[in-house]
């Protein structure tokens, strides 16, 4: 169990409240994504539970640049996807399929938790900005109720047995062989004698990289 961490992504806070419930089930910490979270935070953990609040047919491009950013590092890990929000049940695992492929790993577990958008919470502003939002994607715009704490607890639960249950042990990893190149905008990292002709997430040239000391 010590083992394990629970990573969130949030906008209403639903998802840091799933994130949190899990954590105290789990007896490990929740870490906020939003906030400065090295890659190398995730290599000493057998389990990752992923907590995010998704908004559209696709979660956040955010979102997406921080799971391309430590997928490498997800081959060998139990991965726990939880998403909650604007998406139905139904919706829902057409997503978690994406990341999946996304972050190849060795075991891939998703759940649904019904979150909470209080309409009459959000700003003038927010409400026009989260209508625009729905315009574009097709989606209507709805108080979509209570946070859903049973089944978060649910959720928590099961993902607790199935980690109590796995008795895996991680291979120990490669030395890495070569310098450590760092992108100047995204913060891949490409190890090599070289750096590479450009970033493969975001595209900046590699004479741009810089060589970590």
């Amino acid at each position: 169990m010590e083992r394990c961490i629970v990573t969130y992504e949030s906008f209403h806070g639903s998802a840091k409240k799933a994130a949190q419930i899990i954590a105290e089930k789990l007896g490990t910490k929740a870490v906020n994504i939003d906030t400065p979270f090295e890659v190398e935070d995730l290599k000493p953990y057998d389990h990752v539970v992923l907590c995010f609040n998704f908004r559209g047919p696709y979660t956040a491009q955010f979102t997406k640049l921080y799971l391309s950013r430590v997928k490498e590092q997800f081959k060998t890990k139990s991965v726990f996807l939880v998403g909650e929000g604007l998406f139905s049940e139904k919706e829902f695992p057409i997503v978690a399929d994406e990341i999946n492929k996304l972050i190849p790993c060795r075991d891939f577990h998703k759940y649904f938790i019904k979150g909470q958008l209080r309409m009459g919470t959000l700003s003038p502003e927010e409400q026009a900005l989260l209508g625009t939002f729905m315009k574009l994607t097709g989606m209507k715009l709805q108080d979509m109720g209570e946070f859903d704490v049973a089944r978060a607890e649910a959720v928590a639960a099961e993902i607790a047995a199935i980690i109590e249950a796995d008795d895996y042990v991680a291979p120990e990893e490669e030395e890495k062989k070569g310098e450590e190149w760092v992108c100047p905008m995204c913060g891949y990292v490409h190890v090599g004698d070289a750096p590479p002709e450009k970033c493969p997430l975001c595209g900046v040239p590699g004479d741009k990289f810089t060589k970590k000391e």
